[in-house]
């Protein structure tokens, strides 16, 4: 999943301002970019396959796992021993990124480098969205506390007889720009969840030490041809600025 993130080719508006507003949390530093994709990429039979048969080994790991500790310790996970518990959360994990290795198994460098622009129109209030307060876009991920990158995206059809996709989703991640230590983002704790009522977007993986970013999935929703990838995207921003407000401290502690 891992890319190496190119400079979005329009210019991003850099206001510090709200800093002003809020001098006790100024805003953080967010760089949006896109995965570097030289060419549409499409998975053959073989790899389709095998990215299937990965994803149904690790979810009834995953099932199977689940079921025993529920047996041995019962059905309330939090009073489960703390290492059976991040047992399974690693499984969690695994399972989620082998199903989005299979569900993005698609990839057009064109739709990636629209949904960064969008994402980067949201954080600044643009279309239905609200302006995030504790962002400020910067033009570089030297500038950036964070950086935010579309891995992919994709969508689909709620009804095979429509026109048009009502159902898309983005896959992101968050990680550490020039103006924080990626060390930060181990400091947010491993249970963390995006709580937020009606906001479609939830965590796939935590920062690893091959892989040092967050791995997130947005939602458009669901039921709605018109703007489809607009709302997955408005959805990314959204998550983000929750992101940022819930761990702000440990996100700019020194």
């Amino acid at each position: 999943m891992k890319q190496i993130a190119v400079a979005i080719s329009w210019g991003v508006a850099v206001s510090f301002a709200l800093a002003a507003e809020h001098p006790a949390r100024p805003p953080l530093r967010v760089y949006v970019t896109a995965a570097q994709v030289d060419a549409p990429r499409q998975a053959d039979e073989a790899t389709r396959n095998a990215l299937k048969a990965k994803r149904d080994r690790t979810r009834e790991a995953r099932q199977a796992l689940e079921k025993r500790l529920r047996g041995q310790f019962g059905k309330k996970r939090e009073a489960w021993p703390a290492d059976k518990g991040d047992e399974l959360y690693q499984l969690e994990e695994a399972a989620a990124l082998a199903d989005a290795d299979y569900e993005y198994r698609k990839i057009d460098p064109r739709g990636l480098a629209d949904s960064a622009r969008e994402v980067a129109d949201s954080f600044e209030g643009k279309g239905s969205a609200g302006r995030k307060e504790r962002v400020a876009l910067v033009s570089s991920a030297a500038e950036a506390d964070l950086v935010v990158e579309v891995e992919a995206r994709r969508d689909g059809k709620t009804m095979p007889t429509q026109v048009r996709p009502d159902r898309c989703f983005v896959l992101f991640t968050v990680g550490a720009g020039g103006h924080m230590d990626p060390k930060q983002l181990t400091m947010v704790p491993a249970d963390y969840r995006i709580k937020k009522l009606g906001l479609y977007a939830w965590k796939i993986a935590n920062p690893k030490a091959d892989d040092p970013v967050f791995y997130f999935e947005s939602f458009n929703g669901g039921g709605n041809e018109f703007g489809c990838q607009g709302a997955a995207a408005s959805a990314v921003s959204a998550a983000v600025d929750k992101f940022i407000e819930d761990n702000y401290q440990v996100l700019t502690a020194k």
